[in-house]
C-alpha cells in the first residue's frame, strides 16, 4: 500500500499576494512549483531551504537564480510571507511582529 501525501495547511499573506501578482507569468509558474513543494514538504532538485540569518525566524527556498520564497512553519501551517529578490531577502533577517 502507498504511504499517504502529508500536507501543510497554507496561509498566504497580503505581501505575498502582491509581490507574487507583480511577478511575469514564467516567474509566477516557477513560484508555484516551489510552492507546492513546500507544501507537500518535499525537496526538488534546486529548490534549495536554509534559515534567514541572524534571527532565523523565517527560511527562504530558491525558487530560481534571482527569486525566493520567504516562508516559516509552525505545527502544520506553513506560511508565505513574501517572494523577493535574491537581493532583498536581508530584510527578513529580523523577526516582524
Amino acid at each position: 500500500m502507498a504511504q499517504k501525501q502529508t500536507f501543510l495547511s497554507a496561509v498566504w499573506s497580503e505581501r505575498w499576494k502582491e509581490s507574487y501578482a507583480s511577478l511575469p507569468a514564467e516567474r509566477q509558474a516557477s513560484c508555484d512549483r516551489a510552492a507546492i513543494a513546500l507544501i507537500k514538504q518535499e525537496s526538488p532538485p534546486g529548490l534549495w531551504i536554509k534559515p534567514i540569518q541572524p534571527e532565523k525566524y523565517y527560511l527562504e527556498a530558491r525558487v530560481s537564480s534571482g527569486d525566493r520564497i520567504v516562508f516559516r512553519v509552525e505545527g502544520e501551517t506553513i506560511y508565505f510571507a513574501d517572494v523577493v529578490k535574491h537581493d532583498d531577502i536581508e530584510r527578513y533577517g529580523r523577526r516582524r511582529n
